[in-house]
């Protein structure tokens, strides 16, 4: 189907008004879905489609993502949490364990990714020695 502006704004706009505090708010999706659902179909698919990728880039922007080569304790969890909040709004913790990133640690917030991980201090130091 063709792109259609306005259907993308009213979209986007809805996504938007289903968080209040950086929250998904159930009552607001419902609603939402029931203005999207009365469109004829091939546009309620479109508008639903963009709606949902409104939801999760905005629900992506509040997630702490922790990639760890071990298991984390809660305390380092909290302490991590901590940090981040200091410049982001954090409302979704997510902790995946990668053997392969060797020790350290990656986060992820958004599009911003900070990675402190072994696997690419060792990368770096290897590319620096074949310089």
């Amino acid at each position: 189907m063709k792109r259609n502006k306005t259907l993308e704004k009213i979209a986007r706009e809805l996504a938007e008004g289903s968080f209040a505090d950086n929250k998904l708010i159930e009552r607001e999706v419902i609603r939402s879905i029931k203005v999207l659902k009365n469109l004829p179909a091939s546009q309620a698919i479109f508008a639903m489609s963009e709606y949902l990728k409104g939801i999760k880039r905005k629900e992506r922007n509040h997630t702490l993502y922790i990639e760890a080569a071990i298991p984390l304790s809660p305390d380092q969890i909290k302490k991590a949490k901590e940090i981040v909040e200091r410049k982001f709004s954090i409302t979704k913790v997510l902790v995946n364990i990668n053997p392969e990133i060797l020790g350290g640690f990656k986060i992820k917030i958004g599009d911003e990714v900070w990675d402190e991980s072994l696997a690419v201090k060792i990368k770096q130091v290897k590319e620096a020695i074949q310089r």
